[in-house]
């Protein structure tokens, strides 16, 4: 498991290291702002690739019709 070029022992001394720093109340609630946050962005990359998707489709449509005029 290599995560960002962080392999497993180094993100268990990680998640170590911030249980103790923060405590388990804050190390919770950092996990779901973390989670949240990482939804958020996974959702709004989800949607401008099906935007972008849905552009191109468009553009080959048109690309269709001007060869289909210029013939």
């Amino acid at each position: 498991m290599d995560i960002f070029g962080i392999g497993g022992n180094e993100l268990i001394v990680i998640i170590l290291l911030a249980a103790i720093i923060l405590g388990p109340e804050r190390l919770a609630r950092s996990a779901r702002e973390i989670g949240k946050f990482i939804k958020n962005v996974k959702s709004y990359f989800t949607s401008l690739s099906s935007e972008l998707k849905a552009e191109l489709d468009i553009l080959d449509e048109m690309e269709k019709v001007k060869k289909d005029l210029l013939k």
